[in-house]
């Protein structure tokens, strides 16, 4: 089969799943997002475009839930931790 060409019996085809998950879970997973973008040199409104776009769907489903006030308030902590700065 060409690899172009979708097959719905492939045993090897990744498959997205949602796991529950606990308020701890999803501060570790924000820290580590927040930690690896700004380390790589994201700016403050880069990743909080991250958070923002829909196409990303894990973290947006957190700044859905969780709200901007509490995105700004991890982004300060995770900045303050590893003394980031003020970037913008």
């Amino acid at each position: 089969m060409p690899k172009d060409e979708f097959d719905h019996e492939d045993p090897m085809a990744l498959v997205g799943v949602e796991l529950p998950a606990t308020d701890r879970d999803v501060e570790e997973f924000t820290r580590a997002v927040i930690e690896e973008y700004a380390l790589i040199g994201y700016s403050r409104e880069m990743i909080v475009r991250l958070f923002q776009g829909p196409q990303f769907s894990a973290t947006y489903s957190v700044w859905q839930s969780r709200g901007q006030a509490w995105l700004d308030g991890m982004i300060d902590r995770v900045s303050a931790d590893w003394r980031l700065g003020s970037r913008s």
